[in-house]
């Protein structure tokens, strides 16, 4: 690491206090200041987090020549408009997935940090993970032949709430963006851009998906089936098939620690890779990473990745009678 980073964080909801954990345990990372519209929130994260600065207003926030970079951890609705504000300012920048509510939204984004010659990335924090990196990598090797089947799910039991980040459709609310982006984005990295595109969904009350059941297919043949819900709890696991084995990621496969090789002629190998801190640090280091050596993106979760993904939600988004 080339230098202490000081990160501002702009929320102080339930995700940024796991991730402002996750700086504390990182080496050459400090949470310098946190803004929130409410006052006391930012002054309590600055008490648990040695915050040097707390604003009430993102803007002074962004205005704070000693943040080196910016952490956006608001509600989905927030982020182009934050993301931004922050790089009019010069501010590089982590924002919290998804992008934004639309592949649009996301592209401006790329392109005012192009323009503006800064770094930016989406936190999908899954995708700097080890376990990640090591699937890939045996899936190079050729370990499991030629990958030809994805399944993956994340469903949870979220207690109804119409004003609630999760059902509100003003923030952003539904199965798909909040959880319905983890499977997709680990079939995007095993197959690509998919050619075909069917979901079946349910709605809830409040105009948002509860469910999405989706099933991809490429253009080499390949299908994935992904499931997302806010409304019931699923297995949290995931699987790539192959021509010559399978690769079963345990739950909870969003941020998993194991996950087994399994051959066609049923030897296996188990692979156990632990977080240093809440599984957050792996992206923290990622980005630094980048900063040190003038990156503008991410390798992990490069722009058009993010695109990509963004692309496959809104479709399903789409089909499910949902537009942001």
């Amino acid at each position: 690491m080339k230098k202490n980073y000081r990160w501002g964080i702009m929320g102080a909801g339930k995700i940024a206090d796991k991730f402002c954990t996750a700086l504390m345990a990182t080496e050459g990372a400090e949470v310098y200041a946190v803004a929130s519209r409410d006052r006391d929130k930012a002054k309590d994260y600055a008490v648990r987090y040695n915050a040097v600065a707390t604003y009430n207003n993102y803007e002074d926030l962004v205005k704070d020549q000693n943040v080196d970079i910016i952490y956006i951890a608001t509600p989905h609705s927030f982020h182009h408009e934050q993301t931004l504000l922050c790089l009019q300012h010069n501010k590089p920048v982590l924002c919290e997935k998804p992008m934004s509510l639309s592949t649009k939204q996301t592209t401006e984004m790329i392109a005012a940090a192009a323009e503006k010659k800064l770094f930016l990335m989406e936190g999908m924090w899954m995708a700097c993970m080890p376990f990640i990196e090591k699937i890939l990598s045996l899936i190079k090797e050729d370990a499991i032949g030629q990958p030809q089947y994805v399944h993956a799910d994340f469903g949870f039991t979220a207690p109804f709430d119409p004003v609630g980040r999760l059902f509100k459709k003003a923030l952003g609310g539904g199965s798909v963006l909040d959880v319905g982006i983890y499977p997709i984005f680990l079939a995007t990295i095993i197959f690509g851009k998919p050619s075909l595109i069917q979901s079946v969904s349910k709605l809830t009350t409040t105009g948002v998906d509860e469910y999405a059941n989706m099933v991809l297919q490429y253009p080499g043949g390949q299908t994935a089936h992904l499931l997302s819900s806010i409304s019931f709890n699923t297995a949290l696991e995931a699987e790539i098939i192959g021509t010559k084995g399978r690769i079963k990621i345990d739950n909870p496969c969003f941020k998993a620690t194991d996950f087994t090789l399994i051959l066609n002629d049923s030897t296996s190998e188990h692979f156990s890779m632990p977080h240093q801190s809440n599984g957050f640090e792996h992206q923290i280091k990622e980005v630094m990473h980048c900063l040190d050596n003038g990156l503008l993106q991410s390798s992990k979760v490069p722009h058009q990745l993010t695109i990509t993904v963004s692309k496959i939600m809104e479709e399903v988004l789409k089909q499910a009678g949902v537009v942001y």
